[in-house]
């Protein structure tokens, strides 16, 4: 038994059923969307994955036995500063890798006679390209600049 609702003005109730690829990118989107929010507990899980670990570990290594076992705590410690100094040293090795003057600085600037040369241009139209923000260029049959078929100057 179906009973009809009046339409309710506040809600969406489309004429056809969206396209296809419309749903899968709104399931992509969704998805999307769940994976972010998992992430987002990942602290507090590993917070409490972490005292569960703490608490075995105090079961193991003392409860069971009702003694320290030192030979673990020092298998232990020394796992602990083998960890440490490959981290450190993994960090040292990249800061002094990538230490030094950026190599993302800017270019020097290129005079026209280069650009033109560069182009196999004449001067002029290396002037034109220089002074231009967006272009369509002309190519001759040699795969070289013949001319420019629209260009927009930069604006000031």
């Amino acid at each position: 038994m179906s009973t009809v609702h009046p339409q309710d003005p506040f809600i969406y109730t489309p004429k056809e059923p969206a396209p296809q690829a419309m749903r899968t990118m709104h399931s992509l989107l969704t998805l999307a969307a769940w994976v972010l929010y998992a992430y987002l507990w990942l602290p507090l899980v590993t917070v409490v994955a972490w005292l569960l670990g703490i608490r075995t570990s105090y079961i193991e290594l003392y409860v069971r036995n009702n003694q320290v076992d030192r030979t673990m705590f020092l298998v232990i410690l020394l796992l602990a500063i083998a960890a440490t100094a490959l981290l450190v040293g993994w960090a040292e090795y990249n800061r002094r890798r990538f230490s030094g003057p950026d190599r993302r600085s800017n270019p020097g600037n290129v005079q026209l006679p280069e650009v033109a040369e560069s182009l196999g241009a004449p001067l002029e139209l290396s002037d034109r390209v220089a002074g231009a923000k967006s272009m369509t260029l002309a190519m001759g049959e040699d795969a070289r600049l013949s001319g420019i078929h629209r260009s927009t100057p930069f604006a000031l």
